[in-house]
C-alpha cells in the first residue's frame, strides 16, 4: 500500500497489507481500510482480512480475519464499512474493529459496488440481482432480478435507481418498490456505473460505446464509440464528461449535450490505463501500466470546452 502526495507525487508512506489486496480501499477521516486474500504456503486460499491503517502514517490500527475474502469495493459511512464477500453475502462491519453487524445472503459472489444513502443501501451481485436493504439491520426492502451479473455502483435520483447488467441492459427501477420503470439495450455487458447528468443518464458498455439515455424514458439520445473496452464510469465535469477506456492510452472528453468529442488527453507511448480514473478538484489521476500519471484540467478564458494538461 502506497500513499503519495497528490501535488508532487512524493512518497509519504508505505504499508504492508498482509496479503494480496482483493478490493478497492475505503478512505475515512482518519483511517484507510484494506481488504486482502490470505493464502497458505501451498497457494490455497485460507480466508480474507480487513485491515485499518492510520491515514497519516500507514501504521496498522487493527486487523480482522474472515472465512472468505471481501470481494467488492469497500464503502464506509456512519461508523460502518459495507462490503460484499466471496461467500455470497453482503456485510455491514464495525469501522472501529471489523466486527460483523449484519449480513445479507445472495446466491453468488458479491462484487458489486454498493451505494450507501440515508434511506437505504443498494448493491448488485453476480446472481444478477440488485437489492435495496435498510441500514440498521440489513433487512431486505426489495430485490430486482436481471439475467446478468450486476457489478457497477447504482446511481439514483428522487424517483429511481439506475444500474447496468451483464445482460447488456441499463435499468431504471422505482426507488421505493423496485418495480421496473424502463430498460434500454446496449450491445454488450454493462459493468460501469451509470452517471446522472441533468435530464440524462450516461453509461459505458463493453461494446466500446458511451450512451446518453433520457432519464425519464431510457430513450437513446446519442452514443459514441471509443477504441477500447470501457469498464469505468464517465466522469462528469460541468458540461462535459471524461471517459478513460481500459488498456487505452488516452482520455476522451465529450459534451454531455450531443456527445461531440471536444478534447483528447494522450498518454506517452506504451502507457496503458489499468484502473478506474479519479478526478478530484481539477486533478485527473490515472493508474497506468508504468505507474501513476497525474494531469490538471484547465479551461482557457475564451474556450467553451475543458482541456487537460500534463
Amino acid at each position: 500500500m502506497l500513499c503519495l502526495d497528490r501535488e508532487t507525487g512524493a512518497l509519504l508512506w508505505t504499508g504492508e497489507p498482509g496479503g494480496i489486496i482483493s478490493a478497492p480501499v475505503a478512505v475515512a477521516e482518519n483511517s484507510v481500510y484494506i481488504a486482502t486474500n490470505k493464502f497458505a504456503d501451498d497457494g490455497s486460499e485460507v480466508g480474507g482480512s480487513l485491515r485499518a491503517v492510520d491515514k497519516s502514517t500507514g501504521l496498522t490500527v487493527w486487523v480482522k480475519d474472515y472465512p472468505r475474502p471481501l470481494s467488492s469495493p469497500l464503502e464506509q459511512g456512519a461508523g460502518r464499512i459495507y462490503a460484499g464477500s466471496a461467500d455470497g453475502s453482503f456485510y455491514a462491519l464495525e469501522a472501529k474493529n471489523g466486527e460483523v453487524v449484519w449480513k445479507v445472503e445472495t446466491q453468488d459472489v458479491v462484487r458489486g459496488c454498493a451505494l450507501v444513502t440515508d434511506r437505504a443501501i443498494y448493491f448488485g451481485s453476480d446472481d444478477g440481482a440488485i437489492r435495496s436493504v435498510e441500514l440498521e439491520r440489513g433487512q431486505l426492502i426489495w430485490k430486482y432480478q436481471t439475467s446478468g451479473k450486476v457489478v457497477g455502483q447504482p446511481a439514483l435520483d428522487e424517483h429511481a435507481v439506475y444500474f447496468g447488467s451483464a445482460d447488456g441492459y441499463v435499468y431504471s427501477v422505482d426507488i421505493l418498490t423496485g418495480k421496473l420503470r424502463w430498460r434500454s439495450r446496449t450491445g454488450a455487458a454493462v459493468e460501469a456505473s451509470p452517471v446522472i447528468a441533468g435530464d440524462r443518464v450516461l453509461v459505458a458498455s463493453f461494446d466500446n460505446f458511451v450512451y446518453a439515455l433520457a432519464r425519464s424514458t431510457g430513450d437513446r439520445i446519442w452514443k459514441r464509440r471509443l477504441e477500447n473496452r470501457i469498464t469505468s464510469a464517465p466522469i462528469v465535469e460541468g458540461d462535459a464528461s471524461l471517459v478513460a477506456p481500459l488498456h487505452g492510452d488516452y482520455v476522451a472528453v465529450f459534451l454531455n449535450a450531443d456527445g461531440r468529442r471536444v478534447n483528447l488527453y494522450q498518454l506517452d507511448k506504451d502507457f496503458e490505463i489499468v484502473a478506474d480514473p479519479i478526478f478530484i478538484r481539477g486533478t485527473l489521476v490515472l493508474a497506468t501500466s508504468k505507474g501513476i500519471v497525474v494531469a490538471t484540467a484547465t479551461r482557457p478564458k475564451d474556450a467553451q470546452t475543458r482541456a487537460i494538461k500534463k
